[in-house]
């Protein structure tokens, strides 16, 4: 019976595995305008085995693959949400603590980063803020509109009278 829970395990292990590399499949094929399996499958392993966005970059980079900051973010994330990075790598990155995020270094270039997403959020909200506050002038002149004309004409009713 444990040779069949962990033969279960190993197929679920490799569904997800497949579901993953489908995702980054999808997400070169977005960005990139690449979707091969091959090249979503070895970046998938290049991500697994990088415990930074900086360190996966420079890989990437050194492999040839120029992508935009944000995009290898992203493709990060979705590949740790599913495959953490391997604990070997951990133990030679000091990684012993819980918090090895916290030992990244921020340097200018990450706080110019931070500071462009800022921005970027801050003038989202503007556009979605200001269209909002236009679809609400416009409900208050219709309305301020139908208020008027059922005034006048009570008053017209009543001069008749």
């Amino acid at each position: 019976m444990a040779a069949e829970e962990e033969s279960k395990e190993q197929a679920l292990k490799k569904l997800e595995y497949l579901s993953l590399v489908s995702k980054v499949c999808s997400e070169l094929e977005t960005h990139v305008g690449v979707g091969d399996k091959v090249v979503a499958e070895f970046i998938t392993e290049l991500g697994r085995k990088c415990h930074s966005v900086d360190e996966f970059d420079a890989k990437l980079k050194e492999n040839g693959a120029e992508m935009p900051d944000y995009f290898v973010r992203t493709l990060l994330t979705i590949i740790h949400a599913i495959l953490p990075p391997s604990p070997e790598s951990e133990k030679k990155d000091g990684g012993d603590s819980k918090f090895s995020g916290l030992t990244i270094a921020d340097g200018r270039d990450r706080v110019k980063q931070l500071e462009r997403e800022i921005e970027m959020e801050a003038e989202e909200r503007r556009k979605r803020d200001g269209e909002m506050e236009d679809d609400r002038n416009r409900y208050d002149r219709g309305r301020d509109r139908d208020r008027d004309r059922g005034r006048g004409r009570d008053r017209d009713r009543e001069d008749r009278k």
